[in-house]
């Protein structure tokens, strides 16, 4: 699969200039592992709420987890938004993967990765109600599993993939990004952190942190190489989390909805297929709801 960007990820239909918006992009490309995965599942998730009163509201998901033996890849775009009087408009995505390996003695891991954050708020000037927040975050940590018996290794990794915060191992390597923007809060951020075994050989950021229209963006290029002594179990935790959200007001549970049932503008679509060959597993969410007028 190509390379996505944020631009031919988002809605094709963009939101008119009156209107307060938020995009949330973030994707995470693992490729070149030098050892298959024995076992590699993952969970993927799209959700989508809005209310209008008086106004339109808009939410879009696009959410993507492909994996096969030696590669893991994952996107996903989450665009809200809202114009004219009460309205509310959520999309969050979060995918969890988890891949399983074993090393021999005296060899190593290495994979090579890609990963990009791209987040924007606009706040409708005329409307001091307004607000819009953008938040993604995107992950992946390597553990040793090898104190797991063999035969109870299948459990924990399906533990993991339901609740990967449960580990309570620390991690042999890391590399995060993560950035907040809120168009009504100085609590706007974007940054990245690694362990000791990431080399970053490529790092592109901008950002505005000010006004009614504020960005966030960064592309990391890097690997990851790790030696190993003795025989070894890793397992892979792979995490991309992100919402986009405009209200004006913020919701009561007075509020009257203009409308209770959403107009669909698109298909929502969610499903899992296997590709060519057996070892190959694609899940994509995909929906767009417009409500109000």
């Amino acid at each position: 699969m190509a390379t996505p960007n944020p631009s031919t990820s988002a809605p094709s239909a963009s939101p008119s200039q009156t209107a307060t918006s938020a995009l949330s992009y973030g994707d995470f490309f693992l490729t070149n592992l030098s050892q298959s995965f024995a076992t590699i599942n993952s969970d993927n998730q799209a959700d989508t709420s809005a209310t209008a009163d008086g106004g339109t509201a808009t939410v879009y998901n696009n959410a993507v987890v492909e994996t096969d033996d030696t590669k893991v890849l994952t996107f996903a775009t989450s665009s809200a938004s809202g114009e004219n009087r009460d309205f509310f408009a959520l999309a969050e995505t979060h995918a969890i993967i988890v891949g399983n390996l074993f090393i021999d003695a005296g060899k190593t891991l290495s994979f090579n990765f890609t990963s990009t954050l791209d987040l924007e708020t606009l706040k409708n000037a005329s409307q001091q109600i307004d607000n819009a927040s953008a938040i993604r975050e995107v992950s992946f940590f390597l553990y040793d599993t090898s104190d797991i018996p063999k035969e109870k290794l299948p459990d924990y990794l399906a533990n993991l993939l339901s609740d990967p915060d449960s580990i309570e191992k620390k991690p042999l390597v890391f590399f995060s990004l993560s950035g907040n923007l809120n168009t009504l809060s100085n609590d706007n951020y974007l940054t990245s952190k690694k362990s000791e075994n990431v080399t970053i050989s490529s790092e592109l950021k901008d950002s505005n942190f000010a006004g009614t229209q504020k960005f966030a963006s960064i592309f990391v290029r890097g690997s990851v190489k790790r030696s190993f002594n003795n025989q070894a179990n890793i397992t892979l935790v792979a995490l991309r989390r992100g919402q986009a959200k405009v209200t004006a007001p913020e919701p009561s549970p007075t509020l009257t909805l203009r409308s209770t049932k959403p107009k669909l503008l698109g298909v929502a679509t969610q499903g899992r297929h296997q590709g060519a060959t057996s070892n190959r597993f694609s899940d994509r969410k995909t929906m767009k709801v417009t409500v109000g007028k």
